[in-house]
């Protein structure tokens, strides 16, 4: 489960300006559904059953699931990946395709002692303990007492069961195999990976590979759409600032003179020496006129109405700036903020859609290292 800064980067807000969102009483609630910068369902799993239809997915480790993007972003295949299991110390070995075979930890102690360290995945110390141990404690009529007794020492992180038994059984169990003895392997088969795609179909995949590339083929065109959006945001925002400081300096070396002048005479005299109306209301004003024309239900179509409509050209990003945007200082700082956002507008123009995810994933990874770190201080801080 990842939660905090992690989920923020996982999700970066921008992308909400990209999704579609569903409307409850003509109010807009929420996405349609969100798009991660990785498949969480690889992350965290799933595992239930409907009509007709099963899915079991286990989780995989998300730096193989980051790394296996950036081979994609490089034309690359994806590496194979086994499942993984956050604080799982036992092994898991694959058997064929979508089959796996999970392993807990036991080791000899010396002769009349074992030491269980690790369970198989998703089986509790409790259910361990009344299906397996206390039978082997207690015997049957047709089965003799395996174990002569058994201690627990486990905290809140960490499995350990110390068992005794007699020195001619732990040699039996050894010659048997101590892990198939004492219960502590699980087969785990993933043969039914059903999941409904982004048009809302239900669709089995084959392999884990499967998944991701889909996902990926998914992403990367709305990384596409994130810098045609975010491409033309900044050219709004750059082009406001060049004719907020255009007005101001024309207007400190005389050049435009709006001392009692009409509103309908300053208009006229801002459009014939070419200041654009307000380009952030009318990059807005463009993308919600899309949104609408994208989503919106046919029944409202023809009842529709343009509110959005204006009677001329918007000029009061300009008109409205306070007397003291003359000042040195205030130009400055002007000159500044257009040449930033310039900047940015620039950088983000050399960068493709690939070099906007890698970015995200790099940034995510270095969190990710942090937050693990803290949650290792934290645990050993605990244990002392």
């Amino acid at each position: 489960m990842i939660s905090g800064p992690l989920a923020k980067l996982l999700f970066p807000a921008v992308d909400s300006n990209l999704l579609k969102f569903l409307f409850d009483d003509n109010q807009k609630v929420e996405p349609e559904w969100y798009i991660p910068i990785i498949p969480m369902v690889l992350v965290n799993g799933a595992e239930g059953i409907g009509t007709g239809w099963a899915c079991k997915i286990p989780n995989y480790d998300t730096r193989e699931i980051v790394n296996n993007i950036n081979r994609l972003l490089n034309n690359q295949d994806p590496l194979p990946m086994l499942p993984s299991y956050k604080g799982f110390k036992g092994l898991l070995h694959e058997l064929g395709q979508n089959q796996f075979l999970v392993s807990g930890e036991v080791s000899v102690i010396d002769r009349n002692t074992i030491e269980i360290t690790e369970l198989p995945v998703r089986t509790w110390t409790q259910s361990y303990k009344e299906s397996v141990l206390e039978p082997m404690l207690q015997g049957t009529d047709k089965t003799p007492a395996l174990i002569n007794d058994y201690k627990e020492y486990h905290t809140d992180t960490t499995v350990k069961f110390v068992v005794r038994m007699s020195e001619e059984k732990l040699a039996q169990s050894e010659a048997a195999g101590l892990h198939k003895v004492f219960k502590l392997q699980s087969s785990l088969t993933c043969n039914s990976m059903v999941l409904f795609d982004h048009m809302g179909c239900l669709k089995r995949y084959d392999s884990v590979q499967d998944i991701l590339k889909e996902f990926f083929e998914l992403r990367l065109h709305y990384y596409k759409l994130r810098k045609d959006w975010s491409l033309g945001s900044l050219g709004a925002e750059a082009s406001k600032l060049s004719n907020q400081a255009r007005f101001v300096l024309e207007k400190i070396e005389g050049k435009i003179s709006i001392e009692n002048k009409s509103k309908r005479e300053l208009i006229r005299m801002l459009v014939t020496k070419g200041f654009e109306s307000d380009p952030v209301a009318a990059w807005s004003k463009s993308q919600e006129k899309s949104q609408e024309e994208d989503f919106r239900d046919a029944d409202d179509s023809d009842s529709s109405i343009d509110s959005g409509s204006s009677s001329g050209p918007n000029f009061n990003y300009i008109l409205n700036m306070p007397l003291w945007c003359l000042t040195k200082e205030r130009v400055e700082e002007l000159l500044k903020q257009r040449d930033i956002k310039r900047g940015e507008l620039q950088e983000l123009q050399r960068k493709s859609p690939e070099d906007l995810w890698k970015e995200d994933l790099a940034v995510f990874v270095e969190e990710l290292d942090v937050s693990c770190l803290l949650f290792f201080f934290s645990f050993k801080h605990c244990e002392s």
